[in-house]
């Protein structure tokens, strides 16, 4: 079933505004162990409008709608979380809502479903994340249905009985895929103990679910700190030629890369540096139609490898939302099929809503403090 993989890479995208009260608080990956205590909601948020704007201008779209959990969090200038995680408005006693309560990783929306087109049915694999993030699914389901209805589709969706943390884990180069996952003992070897993330179970349920032929997959194993695949490598369809795998070599476990590219057509590996892999999320690169969004502090070297295979490159600046947390361009979108057709009038789009955004941005405070003790709390608990 070719197709399926030949239909993963559409040009709209679903995505999600970061939360008001964006704060650092599972530590679930090596950026956001760092406990910052203080944020810039809005800047975050002018992170986000920056890469929805870059879907556009490559020629595509993005999907989302705002939540009513943000209200209590907006028009108020600064928030402060005290030692317990309460939330106030800085300097008054109201509680507007407690960080624990709060899904401060809900952004990064490429660990959401699988999502295919078959037969007047949109079908769809829900992911299987973190304790701490599992009401995100919630989200989906309530957009997928919507897609569903503006599309006139039929809606399957299932849910991912085992640890998949998503399309984060899925990188499609020409008729194969790459799907990624953790292996407890190797992902972490020699160091104290990590949490583990997608699972071998994971990814092969997601692939079974869509459709995807065994022959047509090239599992592969991930090492620390490469927490999700899309921090490794993507899928690449240059102007012309083949697909290829822009890819990091050490962020598999030792002997997986070796592997990866003897499953692959010869020369369909173009390497990522170490410092772009690790230090500026290089991996975390996402094409969109004929050009590719990356993370603002990448090489030139890497710029030249994108521009050698005839695609242009759009940075953008991520220092705020996912510079503390963990992330970029891929980590904050999630492909729509590419034969999904929605009508260009579509309410929920981003290229219909940027007066509705604007009027949004001036709502989200400027800054946000959190008390040390909080974080000091949650070591102790």
């Amino acid at each position: 079933m070719a197709n399926i993989l030949a239909n993963v890479y559409g040009t709209t995208f679903i995505v999600r505004p970061p939360v008001p009260a964006t704060v650092n608080k599972a530590g679930a990956n090596y950026k956001s162990e760092v406990t910052h205590e203080a944020y810039s909601p809005r800047r975050a948020f002018d992170e986000w409008i920056a890469i929805c704007e870059g879907i556009v201008k490559f020629g595509g779209d993005a999907f989302f709608d705002f939540e009513e959990d943000d209200d209590p969090f907006l028009d108020h200038e600064a928030l402060h979380v005290d030692a317990s995680g309460a939330i106030r408005a800085e300097g008054e006693q109201a509680v507007l809502g407690h960080l624990d309560d709060v899904q401060t990783g809900r952004v990064f929306s490429a660990n959401g479903p699988w999502v295919t087109v078959e037969k007047g049915s949109l079908k769809a694999v829900l992911p299987n994340m973190l304790a701490h993030r599992q009401d995100e699914v919630a989200y989906y389901e309530a957009l997928l249905e919507a897609i569903a209805t503006f599309a006139d589709l039929e809606l399957d969706v299932g849910v991912n009985p085992h640890r998949w943390e998503g399309m984060a884990d899925v990188a499609v180069v020409g008729d194969q895929v790459v799907l990624t996952h953790t292996v407890e003992g190797r992902y972490d070897a020699g160091l104290d103990e990590k949490t583990m993330r997608s699972s071998l179970e994971g990814v092969t349920y997601a692939a079974d679910f869509v459709g995807v032929d065994e022959d047509q997959r090239i599992y592969a194993e991930l090492v620390y700190p490469h927490f999700h695949g899309d921090t490794v490598h993507f899928g690449a369809r240059p102007k012309s030629g083949d697909a290829k795998l822009v890819h990091f070599a050490g962020g598999l476990v030792e002997g997986e890369a070796e592997r990866v590219a003897d499953a692959l057509p010869r020369g369909c590996i173009v390497p990522i540096g170490r410092d772009d892999a690790v230090e500026f999320y290089a991996g975390n690169s996402r094409q969109v139609g004929p050009g590719v969004l990356v993370p603002d502090g990448v090489t030139d070297a890497f710029v030249a490898s994108l521009d050698a295979l005839g695609l242009p490159v759009h940075r953008v600046a991520l220092f705020e939302l996912f510079g503390k947390a963990g992330g970029g361009p891929a980590c904050a979108t999630l492909y729509l099929p590419k034969n999904l057709t929605l009508p260009k009038d579509t309410p929920l789009l981003f290229s219909n809503r940027r007066e509705e955004i604007a009027e949004r941005r001036l709502r989200i405070p400027e800054r946000l403090t959190v008390d040390p003790g909080y974080f000091a709390n949650r070591k102790r608990g």
